[in-house]
């Protein structure tokens, strides 16, 4: 008994620490490819700064082409499947949910959405979000390349989190 308790702790320690700490670090490095390597004006939440950008090191190199994909698809899937609690459909909704939010987001940068984007926002429909979001889509480019390393980000953290599931 003292066994199955002992392993039921570690589990909790597990969930509460080693996993969000994990997302973490993934969501840290994947800032570091961007603030570093990518150009700022096709980043969705640096956009805005375009014009405050210092010099582009190529840190990551081609790595860092596909990195954050991977990294931030992981990181904020397994955040949203801790969100969700210890629930069996809390892996399934956190890691597709989230696929389905990054490859909407990649889908929206391919060409033909660029038309769409490229005319000016009303001003009365003008903010910080929608003009990161024009701007994001205008000077990104669509890689099909990003959409499978998030398919792969969100597949890891699904297969982490159901390491701690508790078998019934």
């Amino acid at each position: 008994m003292f066994r199955g308790a002992k392993g039921s702790c570690r589990q909790e320690a597990i969930r509460k620490f080693a996993l969000p700490g994990s997302s973490l670090l993934a969501l840290l490095l994947g800032i570091a490819v961007y603030l570093l390597d990518r150009d700022w004006s096709s980043t969705l939440f640096l956009a805005p700064l375009v014009a405050h950008q210092p010099q582009v090191f190529g840190f990551f190199g081609s790595l860092g082409q596909v990195l954050p994909s991977f990294l931030h698809a992981y990181a904020f899937a397994l955040l949203l499947i801790l969100a969700l609690g210890a629930y069996r459909y809390a892996r399934h909704v956190g890691a597709l949910g989230w696929f389905a939010l990054a490859a909407g987001l990649e889908v929206l940068q391919a060409d033909y959405f660029h038309a769409l984007f490229a005319a000016p926002v009303p001003q009365h429909a003008a903010s910080a979000v929608l003009g990161g979001l024009q701007i994001y889509v205008v000077n990104g480019r669509f890689d099909p390349l990003d959409l499978v390393a998030a398919g792969l980000g969100c597949v890891a953290a699904f297969a982490i989190a159901s390491v701690l599931e508790e078998r019934k």
